[in-house]
């Protein structure tokens, strides 16, 4: 298993397993060069399961790969609520999917730290995602892959099922089942 096997797997099982709609995880920058040959064919592979994988930004010595489930995502982005936020900042909402993740980028790249509005694109509960912002990142009830402020039942429920997802797929990778191979059956 690859460097950037093992990576996808820990970060992106549930997206490849259709539990969540999408995720983003980092390489070191002197990694780049090692797995582009990895990215390009697990990007055809995962286009054939409806999922896109994108060099999202280069930061802070890293660049951020960007693995999302287009039909999942824009459901979450057309949402109302959603879009008359993200508006607010620019994004082209009456456009289409791929030029809202540019416009991700772009929002990135302009700032210190993560837009908050991030949490909408990585598939959080939209109420958490708002509550977050007016909260400040403070005073959630319980803090996973989010930080949650609503559902805390939901939320554990699928913290508990992303867990298990990376889990068999990492036991199954290790196990010498090529990753190729899982994701192909997922």
């Amino acid at each position: 298993m690859s460097f950037f096997e093992e990576q996808l797997i820990l970060h992106a099982s549930p997206v490849i397993s259709k539990l969540k709609a999408s995720n983003m995880f980092s390489i070191p920058i002197e990694q780049a060069p090692v797995v582009k040959d990895d990215f390009c064919m697990y990007c055809k592979l995962l286009s054939e399961k409806g999922l896109k994988m994108r060099f999202l930004y280069c930061k802070g010595g890293k660049v951020n790969v960007f693995i999302y489930d287009s039909k999942k995502l824009w459901d979450i982005l057309s949402d109302k609520k959603v879009q008359l936020f993200l508006e607010k900042y620019g994004y082209p909402c009456q456009s289409n999917l791929e030029d809202m993740v540019k416009f991700l980028r772009q929002r990135i790249c302009s700032q210190s730290g993560f837009p908050h509005e991030i949490g909408f694109f990585l598939g959080y509960p939209t109420e958490d995602v708002f509550q977050f912002i007016c909260e400040n990142g403070k005073n959630y009830k319980m803090c996973g892959c989010w930080k949650v402020y609503t559902d805390e039942k939901k939320a554990a429920h699928l913290f508990e099922a992303y867990e298990k997802i990376r889990i068999t797929f990492l036991s199954m990778a290790k196990s010498g089942i090529p990753v190729k191979k899982i994701i192909s059956a997922a």
